[in-house]
């Protein structure tokens, strides 16, 4: 995943930059002003919509989705799989000897629980709310990227509209209308540059990583849940496949999924 993001990154950029680099006014397209005014502008528009620690969240955050490292949902299918049978076998307090080789976070927490003889539905909302932490933060970066998005075509445009206004007032030499009018343009082009090849992707993005931490969020969920009702490794491991690959991801499956274990517990 973070291979892909870089990729598309830098083939977005050089596609874009050979043909400037080969052309003629290569400077023209180097415009640190035109460069802070939609920056700038992005970055004082999402100062006014949200607050400073969402601010800062984008700011300390984008390191996540480059670190980002896509769940292995077969993995955790095999372990809840084999987790059932000792579960099956020798009882919930058996699964207490299991802890230390468990490295996931939510699988300890679900399982404690279980083996303190939590009940199901209990185990089920507990578990809910910590997907939901877990996926918040996510949910925040796609949002602030969708919203830097929208802001830096807008302030593109305004600082064209400057580089217009400024030209207009310089009429009486009519060489410099031509490199004016390239400067005023120069601010639409980094605004639809950074909107579409960055602040786009990286809100796609974000959101896949939240969908995915759900997802694996579920199985985990699903999981200890079908081990606290004893339920067979075989139809444990049937239903926990559902969620391999994604199939299972969406809101409306996990909340189907929630309401048959409701009623079942």
């Amino acid at each position: 995943m973070k291979q892909t993001l870089i990729i598309g990154l830098v083939l977005g950029l050089a596609l874009i930059y050979f043909p400037i680099l080969t052309g003629d006014g290569v400077a023209t397209f180097f415009d640190i002003p035109s460069i802070l005014i939609v920056l700038g502008g992005t970055a004082a528009a999402l100062l006014a919509n949200y607050t400073m620690d969402e601010f800062m969240m984008m700011v300390k955050g984008t390191g996540k989705i480059f670190s980002f490292k896509e769940p292995e949902c077969a993995k955790y299918v095999e372990e809840f799989t084999e987790l059932s049978r000792v579960a099956r076998r020798e009882g919930l307090l058996a699964l207490d000897r299991k802890m230390a080789e468990i490295d996931d976070e939510l699988t300890r927490f679900g399982l404690e629980m279980a083996v303190d003889g939590t009940d199901a539905k209990e185990i089920d909302a507990f578990m809910e709310q910590r997907i939901d932490n877990q996926k918040a933060d996510y949910f925040m970066l796609s949002r602030l990227y969708s919203s830097a998005a929208a802001f830096a075509p807008s302030f593109g445009m305004i600082g064209t509209l400057i580089g217009l206004i400024q030209m207009m007032q310089n009429l009486s030499d009519p060489a410099a209308i031509g490199a004016g009018m390239a400067v005023a343009m120069i601010t639409t082009f980094y605004g639809a540059l950074f909107a579409n090849l960055f602040f786009i992707p990286m809100a796609a993005r974000a959101g896949n990583q939240a969908a995915a931490i759900a997802n694996v969020g579920n199985i985990i969920r699903v999981g200890v849940i079908g081990i606290v009702r004893g339920d067979s490794p075989s139809v444990v491991e049937k239903r926990l496949s559902l969620y391999v690959g994604g199939k299972a991801a969406s809101d409306s499956d996990a909340g189907e999924e929630a309401t048959e274990l409701k009623k079942a517990a």
